[in-house]
């Protein structure tokens, strides 16, 4: 029995083919995609808590840890205690990961380039809306971050 197509069905095989573009892509500066989105955040919203970076990301405080490990060592980012709580890390770009930051929306606009060339004016502005509403249907949300203030 030939199973009937579904939204489910087509946009799992998406997600799946976005993420192994996007790993393609940015494996030529040598990071994989949370890698890449971490150092973007940075660069668009200045230095950060690894808490209110996980809240953002909305991913578990460990994986921003373990996110943040390979980062650190390649010294693209740094982190330091916050003095005024002696518990917070805060989280900050070195130069060279304000390069990468750079790099990786570059990529990021090459996919976007891939994934619309294929369709014209309003019928991109029609999709677009489409894939929005699919977004907030699942409850997708627009990310808060919250920078650190010294």
């Amino acid at each position: 029995m030939k199973r009937k197509k579904t939204f489910f069905h087509i946009l799992l095989h998406i997600g799946k083919m976005m993420d192994q573009v996007t790993t393609e892509e940015l494996a030529v500066i040598g990071l994989h995609h949370g890698q890449g989105r971490t150092l973007v955040v940075l660069l668009e919203n200045g230095d950060m808590t690894q808490a209110n970076m996980a809240r953002g990301m909305r991913v578990k405080s460990a994986t921003i840890t373990n996110m943040l490990k390979p980062l650190e060592k390649r010294k693209l980012i740094s982190r330091y205690t916050d003095t005024k709580t002696n518990r917070a890390v805060v989280v900050t770009l070195t130069d060279e990961g304000e390069r990468l930051a750079k790099e990786v929306i570059k990529i990021w606009a090459k996919i976007e380039q891939r994934l619309a060339a294929p369709f014209e004016g309003q019928e991109t502005a029609t999709l677009f809306a489409q894939l929005e509403l699919f977004h907030d249907t699942l409850g997708g949300k627009v990310p808060k971050f919250v920078a650190y203030k010294k």
